[in-house]
């Protein structure tokens, strides 16, 4: 049996890791974005074609431009 702390420990190891793997996932949609604007031209033509807002691709592309400057 294990102990109270040492499930906490594995329980925050977990976390970090699923912290690690999302940043690592929105890093690579926000490059998938930004190449997805240079092959259709703008941001807008991306956001029509994944059907989503054209403030959410800029959001996510400034985000992690902001992260990599």
């Amino acid at each position: 049996m294990t102990t109270w702390r040492a499930r906490h420990d594995e329980a925050v190891r977990k976390q970090e890791a699923a912290q690690r793997a999302y940043q690592d996932a929105t890093d690579e949609r926000a490059q998938a974005l930004i190449d997805g604007a240079k092959e259709l031209g703008s941001q807008a033509a991306v956001a029509r074609e994944l059907g989503v807002t054209t403030p959410s691709v800029n959001q996510a592309i400034r985000a992690y431009q902001r992260k990599t400057e």
